[in-house]
């Protein structure tokens, strides 16, 4: 995603699905058990700077940015929602995803959406930002209740990559976009656990949910730095799920 990761929902944001430059931000859906809310995160040093609140649906999953439009999930429904970033205004649901009861975490190719079935499937939707199905696929090595997914391009070609359950599977596979396995297991997280996965055009960043961190992966599968979530609000958490 080039307007990316965020925790929980990690998503990178290139002017948060990612860090090095200015201009670009990592936002992350909180898992909250109630409303979400959504950090705005500096990729340099942790800090979140803005937290978005006034959202629908209950339990943050996925979320992408395009332009100045946050859209996102949430573990409760099949909804696809949109915000306004720029005048804090909640826009209500975008589209939803027929077949599914629940939605995990969300990717963005520049074009169309790459959503996560949270219903206990092992499948990932081709949505367009209209609500038009262009594909459903099925990831073999995801067990279900898989929350963490992006897309990313190497060598000029476009891949997903998903971790193989829900927080607990810390490792995560490569798929062609048709749901082909092509590199298994790619990296595995320090502890084993991880959830909301970003792409910045270079590294993939990858949410500790339970540790209120981000690794940041090279796209071979180097672990290269840990960054230290700072700055949430109180009553507010670093559950970060995408």
């Amino acid at each position: 995603m080039r307007k990316l990761l965020l925790l929980g929902a990690l998503v990178v944001l290139v002017s948060l699905t990612s860090f090095a430059a200015p201009t670009q931000y990592l936002y992350g859906d909180n898992a909250t058990f109630g409303a979400p809310y959504v950090y705005q995160i500096d990729p340099t040093n942790g800090n979140i700077l803005n937290t978005y609140t006034n959202l629908s649906g209950i339990n943050g999953r996925g979320a992408v940015v395009v332009g100045t439009t946050l859209y996102y999930t949430d573990a409760t429904d099949n909804h696809v929602y949109k915000y306004d970033l720029t005048t804090s205004t909640n826009l209500g649901v975008a589209f939803s995803v027929a077949g599914s009861s629940a939605l995990s975490t969300m990717a963005y190719d520049g074009t169309n959406f790459w959503i996560g079935d949270y219903s206990g499937t092992n499948h990932a939707y081709l949505y367009t930002p209209t609500g038009t199905l262009l594909n459903t696929i099925s990831l073999a090595n995801c067990s279900g209740f898989c929350d963490g997914l992006e897309y990313f391009k190497k060598g000029g070609v476009g891949f997903l990559i998903s971790n193989r359950c829900d927080a607990g599977c810390g490792t995560y596979d490569v798929y062609d976009l048709n749901g082909n396995l092509v590199t298994p297991g790619l990296f595995t997280t320090p502890n084993g656990e991880g959830t909301g996965i970003a792409f910045d055009g270079t590294n993939f960043y990858v949410s500790n949910i339970f540790g209120g961190q981000v690794w940041e992966f090279s796209s071979s599968g180097t672990l290269l730095n840990t960054l230290t979530l700072s700055g949430w609000q109180t009553g507010f958490t670093h559950l970060v799920e995408d």
